[in-house]
C-alpha cells in the first residue's frame, strides 16, 4: 500500500470532484470519496473479516471480505482486483455491482465519508489473511449473517450493514 494514499473526491452520485490524502479524507467529518465494499463467497458461504485491532476506524468488528478505495485512475473492478492480493492474497474475476450507497458514520475524531459501491461474486476460496488487516475470518451462510446481524449488529461496521442490506436487495441475492 502506498505510504501517502490519494483518494478521489466524488459528489453523492459518484462524479469526481478532486483528490485528497487518505488522511483529510477520514479527519473530522471526513470528505466524500469513492469506495468499495466486496461480498465474495465460495461454496454458497460469504467470507466475513474481523478487522484488525490496528484499524483506525471500527477495529475488532466483523466486516465484508475485503473493502477499499478506488485510486485515481482505478476502476471499481481495478481496484477491487488489487485489494483482493492486498488483503487476502486472493485472485478474484469479475464482481458483479449489485448496488451502492452514500453515507456518513463518525467514530471519535475521524469518520468515514463516502460513495460506495457493493461488489458481489464467487471464487475459488483460496486465501491468506493479511494479519496486518485482520484478526480472524469466517465463512458463513447468508441466512445465518443475516440472523446474526439482527442480534448483534454492534458486532459489524457501518458499511458491512448498508453493504449487506443493499445485497439482500438485489437479484444477485437469490444465487446464495
Amino acid at each position: 500500500m502506498p505510504k501517502q494514499e490519494t483518494l478521489i473526491l466524488v459528489d453523492d452520485d459518484d462524479n469526481q470532484i478532486g483528490t485528497d490524502t487518505r488522511e483529510n479524507c477520514h479527519a473530522g467529518r471526513g470528505k466524500r470519496h469513492r469506495a468499495y465494499t466486496a461480498l465474495i463467497f465460495h461454496d454458497g458461504k460469504l467470507l466475513l473479516q474481523r478487522r484488525s485491532s490496528k484499524k483506525l476506524l471500527w477495529p475488532g468488528a466483523w466486516d465484508v471480505s475485503f473493502t477499499s478505495h478506488v485510486y485515481p485512475g482505478e476502476t471499481y473492478q481495478g481496484a477491487a482486483s488489487r485489494r483482493a492480493v492486498e488483503e487476502l492474497n486472493a485472485k478474484v474475476g469479475a464482481l458483479t455491482d449489485v448496488h451502492s450507497f452514500v453515507y456518513f458514520a463518525p467514530q471519535g475524531a475521524n469518520a468515514e465519508n463516502e460513495f460506495c459501491r457493493v461488489l458481489v461474486g464467487d471464487f475459488d476460496g483460496k486465501i491468506t489473511p493479511n494479519r496486518e488487516e485482520m484478526m480472524e475470518v469466517k465463512w458463513a451462510k447468508v441466512g445465518d449473517v443475516a440472523s446474526d446481524l439482527k442480534a448483534h449488529p454492534d458486532s459489524y461496521t457501518p458499511w458491512f450493514i448498508l453493504s449487506f442490506e443493499g445485497f439482500l436487495k438485489s437479484p444477485v441475492s437469490k444465487r446464495y
